[in-house]
């Protein structure tokens, strides 16, 4: 009975090792970790070009509502 128990806590513990030597966890967090950095600059992007932004938004819609009547 106790050889048995110890090969069973054997192979849970030899499961558990090769659990640790998987590379899975590892590229989700390397994806993780480029997504932060484009949500990031993205933000930064818009940011900096938030006034030219906000030009280029209220001349498209100045026109497009000097063509679109506001009633329909």
């Amino acid at each position: 009975m106790v050889e048995r128990f110890s090969q069973l806590l054997s192979r849970v513990y030899t499961i558990r090792l090769n659990d640790l030597k998987n590379d899975e966890g590892q590229t989700t967090v390397e994806y993780a970790v480029v997504l932060v950095l484009v949500v990031v600059m993205a933000i930064a992007v818009f940011a900096v070009l938030q006034g030219g932004l906000t030009t280029v938004m209220t001349t498209i819609t100045s026109k497009i509502s000097g063509i679109i009547p506001s009633q329909l």
